[in-house]
């Protein structure tokens, strides 16, 4: 088992890459967290509706997306008739806490 490895690695040498000390820089069509244009937003709850594991919740002059729900699907993006949301290419969104994960949108009328 050991010659495989060694054979594997002098063949193909190091494949793992530079992150984080140089960028990851995802791939087109990569989906990441989604980002609300605040401006755009007209609480049609066409998003809240079309979001298949209920991430988004619009109440009032707020709407909340719970990144740890959220399987960035890309569907509320598609579903708003405003393009008030879209998909960013950010991946990067660990945190230490849950209530960290969500993030809170004032929409303004």
């Amino acid at each position: 088992m050991l010659d495989t490895i060694r054979k594997g690695l002098m063949e193909k040498g190091v494949v793992t890459d530079r992150y984080p000390d140089l960028p990851y820089q995802p791939y087109d069509g990569y989906l990441g967290m989604p980002l609300v244009a605040e401006a755009k937003c007209t609480f049609e709850k066409a998003c809240e509706q079309a979001c298949p594991t209920t991430a988004i919740h619009i109440a009032s002059d707020q709407l909340s997306i719970d990144l740890g729900l959220c399987i960035f699907c890309g569907e509320c993006a598609r579903a708003c008739p405003h393009q008030a949301i879209v998909m960013s290419k950010e991946f990067e969104l660990a945190s230490k806490e849950r209530k960290d994960l969500v993030r809170v949108y004032v929409v303004r009328h």
